[in-house]
């Protein structure tokens, strides 16, 4: 009770003023409403990070051109790689320069706090610093600024947060619009970069010259990939269909014999006065042999074919020249008809009677 006693008896001799300052504090407090002692000590350390951040991407920068000049440097250079690593380059510098204006907006609006807390509307000195703050906060990763951001939006209204978020009378910073813009840079802006870097590190690096200064660098097309690079047999490929063409050199074409050429399509042909029918190469005209001249000559090919049977081969080779070759021997053996001597009529009858028996051997059989 002494001590609600001594708070109330503080409060009357208290300007107005003051206790009027007192409940508007207590109030953000309590309802989250606008708060100077929150706002100041955020634009404090927003300013730090934005500093460390900026060093950071600062020596990243200097690594990042060195990996682009060794990139220009090998044999063949590897350019649409340092292009993609160039375009990175570009976009973390404008993060950089971005960065160090955020800061600067930073400094001014913790040195003019006191205008702040005094001045019901935005004053118009400040409307850019405060709306660009306010723009910059959702693409910058700084928490701090996030809060800084809170903070105006409790100030000056959830309707003046949403137009400098949507830059809606254009009172964003130009500079900082345009260096956090999500746009590629142009191919004019990546060529200069890589002839800087490559002028820098004392690298041979001549590109032809770009006349539009609008168009953002082109897809790569793989022309500065070599053919073959995980064997580094290229060569077996160096035909005209696989000579890498562009900046990034190629691989010598094929040594063929005389008189022989590649055609536009590719194929083989002999300058022979014929140049319309492709000739096949002097490989693909020539029947190869699969065995050496030794060999073939001691081992014959068989006369009818390797599957037939020794047996079936001297049957065939002492049958009647007329005769036609043997067919496939049968599953079931049928004896030949018995020859009958021409004889009188008993002897026809004994011949009836070998014939019977004949038959019946080889029925038995």
């Amino acid at each position: 009770p002494l001590k609600i006693t001594l708070i109330s008896q503080h409060r009357k001799n208290l300007k107005p003023s003051a206790v009027k300052k007192q409940n508007s504090t207590a109030m953000s407090f309590i309802f989250g409403g606008f708060n100077p002692n929150k706002l100041k000590p955020n634009l404090k350390m927003a300013v730090h990070r934005l500093q460390i951040s900026a060093s950071k991407k600062t020596n990243a920068i200097k690594n990042q051109k060195r990996e682009i000049a060794k990139l220009l440097e090998e044999k063949p250079p590897k350019e649409e790689k340092a292009r993609i690593r160039a375009e990175a380059l570009i976009r973390e510098d404008n993060m950089v320069e971005a960065l160090e204006i955020i800061e600067l907006q930073c400094e001014l609006l913790h040195e003019r706090m006191r205008l702040l807390e005094t001045s019901k509307e935005c004053p118009g000195d400040l409307l850019s610093t405060v709306k660009t703050l306010i723009w910059a906060s959702a693409r910058i990763d700084n928490p701090e600024l996030l809060e800084v951001k809170k903070q105006l939006v409790y100030k000056y209204g959830k309707k003046f947060g949403e137009e400098a978020m949507a830059n809606a009378p254009a009172v964003v910073n130009e500079r900082v619009v345009h260096k956090l813009s999500i746009q590629p840079p142009t191919a004019f802006l990546v060529r200069a970069y890589m002839v800087e870097i490559a002028s820098t590190y004392n690298v041979d690096y001549n590109p032809p010259e770009i006349q539009d200064t609008t168009t953002p660098m082109a897809a790569p097309s793989g022309f500065s990939v070599p053919v073959a690079p995980g064997s580094d047999f290229g060569h077996v490929y160096a035909e005209p269909e696989v000579i890498i063409q562009g900046g990034g050199g190629g691989l010598p074409p094929q040594q063929l014999p005389p008189g022989w050429t590649y055609t536009d399509d590719g194929l083989l042909s002999r300058n022979d006065g014929n140049a319309d029918q492709p000739t096949p190469p002097p490989s693909a005209m020539q029947p190869q042999n699969p065995l050496p001249p030794m060999a073939a000559a001691a081992n014959p090919p068989p006369p009818y074919g390797g599957n037939d049977l020794p047996g079936q081969v001297a049957k065939t080779a002492s049958a009647p020249a007329n005769t036609p070759p043997p067919g496939p021997e049968p599953d079931v053996f049928v004896p030949p008809a018995p020859t009958v001597p021409p004889s009188s009529q008993g002897g026809g009858g004994e011949g009836k009677e070998g014939d019977v028996e004949g038959d019946g051997e080889g029925d038995d059989r």
